[in-house]
């Protein structure tokens, strides 16, 4: 506990006014001196008295570079008090109105973050630090609690002609038997918004969609990629591995991954979609074992020499053909928002 400014202040009126009633014999000085120090008592005993506040941190979803998301800061003290509340945010995010100074109790504060880079991203420490109510005293709790958030990587809607190159690849087309509607089901998160039945969800509640399901979705085929990437090229990589492999899931068909920091088998739907997600979010640069790429239909490199190269049955072509002019301007994939 420590004083503050303004506490060094009523200290230092007590002593030059104690030193003037010695001095002088002046008995009116008491009546400055006996609030004064009743004040400062109080202060302390108040401070002493709040205890250290319990916090609890409300983390947000997994996001996309480029998304604001919301965090939440809930208190539990059985008396509001003043306090100054600082969130530290790592480099990898931006934060808007993580410093308050306010009114802590049973309330819940909030601030807004942007996804900068992929990855994983602490939260944390955090530091409070309550007044007493005549802000005359303080103390600063620090939490040591870091909590943390998942950033995907940047996913690029595939509108360059080449995308249709993938139509070709072996047991794969997104247009095969897309039409065969089979039923409708509540929307589950990393469900593709070309799914949702937007007649049938315009009926219910807001936020509340329904998204049409296909007849042996699972007869689709599947399509495997691996992806590889120089020391400084995994952003590049995982950018250029996550738009395709979410290209090929939206149009139905199962996809397996081959990255440095491990592989999945071949999958389909939300579960398989958020899989490849984490794993590209925290990819670094490596080579993928030999057995793997030889069987991959797609095979992803990244690096100075090739810049991000695809190599398909067809040929190899730069990931900038699939993108066209929409490179400069990735969208967020909002199906899984």
């Amino acid at each position: 506990m420590i004083l503050t400014r303004r506490g060094i202040g009523a200290v230092v009126l007590v002593v030059v006014t104690s030193a003037m009633a010695v001095r002088f014999g002046s008995r009116q000085l008491g009546a400055i001196i006996i609030p004064v120090v009743v004040a400062l008592l109080g202060a302390g005993i108040q401070l002493y008295m709040t205890g250290r506040p319990e916090v609890r941190r409300k983390l947000p979803d997994e996001g996309y570079i480029g998304e604001m998301k919301e965090v939440g800061l809930e208190f539990d003290l059985s008396s509001p008090v003043g306090a100054r509340v600082v969130d530290d945010i790592p480099a990898g995010l931006r934060a808007v109105g993580n410093e308050f100074d306010t009114t802590i109790g049973s309330n819940e504060l909030t601030y807004e973050i942007e996804y900068l880079f992929r990855g994983h991203h602490e939260l944390g420490p955090l530091s409070v630090t309550v007044r007493d109510v005549l802000g005359l005293t303080e103390r600063t709790y620090t939490y040591s609690m870091h909590d943390t958030v998942l950033v995907y990587p940047r996913v690029y809607t595939l509108t360059g002609a080449t995308r249709h190159d993938l139509n070709l690849l072996p047991e794969g087309s997104p247009e095969h038997n897309r039409e065969e509607f089979d039923s409708l089901r509540e929307y589950a998160r990393g469900d593709s918004l070309r799914d949702v039945h937007w007649k049938s969800s315009a009926k219910r509640p807001a936020d509340d969609l329904v998204v049409k399901e296909f007849i042996a979705e699972d007869d689709l085929g599947d399509v495997k990629i691996a992806a590889e990437a120089a020391d400084g090229w995994d952003d590049e990589m995982a950018e250029a591995a996550a738009s395709i492999a979410l290209y090929l899931l939206d149009a139905g068909i199962a996809v397996g991954l081959a990255a440095p920091n491990g592989d999945l088998s071949v999958g389909a739907g939300a579960d398989q979609r958020e899989a490849i997600l984490h794993n590209l979010a925290t990819v670094g640069p490596g080579q993928v074992p030999e057995s793997y790429r030889e069987e991959a239909d797609i095979v992803i490199v990244a690096s100075e020499m090739t810049g991000v190269s695809v190599e398909m049955q067809n040929g190899t072509v730069p990931f900038d053909s699939f993108v066209g002019s929409s490179t400069a301007a990735a969208t967020t994939q909002e199906a899984t928002a």
